[in-house]
This record gives structure tokens, C-alpha cells and sequence, in this order.
């Protein structure tokens, strides 16, 4: 049983369920879109006119959120050197805005229109769409690089989505997906108290590393890596987790510092294992795929 913790709604809960041969793991009862839309939360994705003002003044260029961007960026950078980038639920546009403008030419696709309207108005010089990946505007094998950082857990078909991604992608382009992962230490250790449930029933879909490279080898991609390419978003996801555990086993708020010790194990311990909490999977398009 997982609960709502986003939207602090702890008298809703939801089951996860699991497959047994894959770990393949899914929300239940499962919503439809129209039902699951009153679940996101008018701040979901932030105060976003406010976080963009300040994105461009250069304030965010100096906190977290950003090194978390420059991450990003320099992951894509080891696998497309330049190109054109489709980031897909790109949220409040930071991601493409962090790439840089001589490499790459920037695309990004949000389903909420005022979102967009938002990130067109600071970011004019970015290829925005409202809408989802199966968008007639967008067009096939024109993509060398289609980004998913913690979006395909929250669409209801991810296997027509790899598809339709199969298709967007020139010949040889690259996938790259975040997510939180099931068969992480962090889900085990933690069960219901794992940051990675917090999200239900938003995330109706929680991928094993297994079930993630058999979605990839169905839909025509070649699994090149899986990695963690950000520990300061695993480590917050650690940090959470414990936080979530720590507060419903005593009933009260643990001060961080009292934590920080079991969390510098549990990190290190993550790290020999390969069991992270987020996997970053780099795909490739098999050539001669969905030409």
C-alpha cells in the first residue's frame, strides 16, 4: 500500500502491484486520464512564472535546481555532442534552457497549455509544443535525442510511447529515460515509506530494470547503459524516504543531521550494489527501426 504523500492525502491509499518474473510493478486501481487529472496538484510543477523569472535573473543558475540541469546536460553531452533535443513533459522549460543554444536546437512538449504559454513567453528562442508525444507536430526522424527525465511513469501506455519515440528518432538517435526504480535498495529497504511512492497515484507505472530493458528491446532500442548520473537526486530521494519512515515509526520530525550518518552508509552501499533509486537508462535506436 503506498499513499499520496504530494498531495498530503494520507487517508487515500493505493496498492502496487508487481510482476512476478519481470518486477514490473503497477497502480491499482488504475485511473483514467480525465479521473487522474484532478490528482496533480495546481503547484505540481511549481510557481512557474516566478521560477523562470528568477531562472533568467541568474538567481537559479546558484541553487540546486540548476546543478541538478547541468547535470542533465552534461550527461547528454557524452552521447550527442549537438543536435536537436526533444525533451518530453519538459515542465518549466530549465532543461533546455541549460543546453546550450550553439549545440543544440531545443524542442520540448508539455501537456498543460498555460505551462507552455509561460516557458514561450521567457524562453522564446525554444520549440515548445502543448500537447503529448502522438502530436501531429511533431515530426518523424527529426529527433537526435528524445528525453524522458521522470515523466514515463505518469503516461498510461508506455509501450506506444517507445513507439511513437521509435519513430520521432533519426536513424541511430538516442533515448534517454529517468526514473525511480522498484527493485532499488531504497524500495526494498523502504516499502511503502519509499520517496519513489510518494507519487501515486500519478505514477501508475514502476519500472524494474529488467521490465525497463524488455520495454526498450519490444519497442526497437538497444539498451547501451544504466547508470546513476546524479547523486544529488538519488540522495534526496534516500533522504525521504528515510524521512517518511523516521516520521510515521516515531511520530515526530527526526532533524536531519541526527539522519545524515545512515543515509552516507546507505548511499555507499547503493553504489556497490548498482541498486540506485533513480536509473538513468541511455537507448538507442536500432538501425533500420521504424525508418
Amino acid at each position: 500500500m503506498a499513499a499520496d504523500r504530494v498531495r498530503r492525502a494520507p487517508e487515500e491509499s493505493w496498492d502496487v502491484v508487481r510482476c512476478r518474473r519481470c518486477g514490473f510493478g503497477w497502480t491499482e486501481p488504475l485511473l483514467g486520464t480525465e479521473e487522474l487529472s484532478g490528482y496533480y496538484p495546481p503547484t505540481y510543477l511549481g510557481t512557474i512564472d516566478t521560477r523562470i523569472g528568477e531562472f533568467l535573473e541568474g538567481k537559479l543558475q546558484r541553487s540546486r535546481s540548476w546543478r541538478g540541469e547541468t547535470e542533465k546536460v552534461r550527461l547528454v553531452m557524452r552521447y550527442v555532442a549537438s543536435g536537436r533535443v526533444l525533451d518530453v513533459g519538459c515542465g518549466d522549460g530549465k532543461f533546455l534552457w541549460a543546453l546550450p543554444p550553439d549545440r543544440y536546437e531545443r524542442a520540448g512538449i508539455e501537456r498543460s497549455a498555460k505551462t507552455v504559454e509561460l516557458v514561450r513567453r521567457r524562453m522564446p528562442d525554444i520549440d515548445l509544443v502543448s500537447g503529448d508525444i502522438h502530436s501531429p507536430e511533431l515530426e518523424p526522424g527529426r529527433y537526435d535525442l528524445i528525453t524522458f527525465w521522470h515523466v514515463l511513469e505518469h503516461l498510461p501506455r508506455p509501450d506506444l510511447v517507445l513507439e511513437r519515440v521509435g519513430k520521432l528518432l533519426r536513424p541511430g538517435g538516442w533515448l534517454i529515460i529517468s526514473l525511480p526504480c522498484i527493485d532499488s535498495l531504497q524500495a526494498s529497504l523502504f516499502r511503502s515509506f519509499w520517496y519513489g511512492f510518494d507519487d501515486v497515484p500519478r505514477h501508475l507505472h514502476h519500472f524494474s530494470k529488467a521490465s525497463l530493458n524488455r520495454l526498450l528491446e519490444n519497442a526497437g532500442f538497444l539498451t547501451v547503459r544504466h547508470l546513476l548520473f546524479s547523486r544529488l537526486v538519488n540522495f534526496h530521494s534516500l533522504k525521504h524516504s528515510l524521512l517518511n519512515w523516521s516520521n510515521e515509526r516515531f511520530h515526530s520530525r527526526i532533524p536531519y543531521y541526527a539522519l545524515k550518518p545512515a543515509l552516507l552508509g546507505l548511499e555507499a552501499f547503493e553504489r556497490v550494489t548498482g541498486r540506485y533509486g533513480i536509473r538513468t537508462v541511455i537507448a538507442r535506436k536500432r538501425q533500420g527501426t521504424n525508418d
